[in-house]
């Protein structure tokens, strides 16, 4: 069965950035959502999160690499951006008051909350503020891979299915 869950822009940041410490963990949750295992559900401001944070950490020409990728991601049914309405501009500033949130946090948690989607997040505040609206999964919660267990051969087969996919 497939699990729809919401990503934080810090998940999607450490896909892509080389040298990241949650590098692969993100990797890890990327291959459950590539299997079938998960189906991303998000607000579309972490869009621009991600292709912001990518620009101010390694520069503007990986951030358009990382553009077309999640464009290329959502046409493939991997992930689907939530607009900001309204009704969820309205969800998400009350949690922002209760919880004292920042804002574009609480945006995501709302799209987490509104259909009982698992929040991930390796951000450790918003994570421990989410934890009253919605399910909270972060890097604390999944089991560190060992360099054994991640094999260069498994990172290359990873890319080349991604490869792949993304020709199709």
């Amino acid at each position: 069965m497939v699990k729809e869950v919401t990503l934080d822009s810090s998940v999607l940041v450490s896909v892509f950035v080389e040298g990241d410490k949650f590098r692969l963990k993100a990797r890890r949750i990327m291959e459950k959502v590539f299997s079938g295992q998960y189906r991303v559900v998000t607000s579309a401001i972490v869009f621009v999160e991600v292709c912001g944070a990518i620009s101010r950490r390694v520069g503007a020409d990986k951030a358009l690499m990382v553009e077309n990728q999640l464009v290329k991601w959502e046409s493939m049914n991997f992930i689907a951006w939530r607009e900001l309405t309204g009704k969820r501009m309205e969800e998400a500033t009350e949690l922002a008051v209760k919880l004292k949130l920042r804002g574009m946090d609480a945006i995501v948690i709302q799209v987490a909350r509104e259909k009982k989607r698992i929040l991930i997040t390796f951000d450790d505040e918003m994570a421990e503020k989410a934890k009253i609206a919605v399910e909270v999964f972060t890097h604390a919660c999944m089991k560190q891979p060992s360099v054994l267990e991640v094999s260069v051969e498994e990172l290359h087969n990873l890319r080349k299915e991604l490869s792949k996919k993304a020709e199709a």
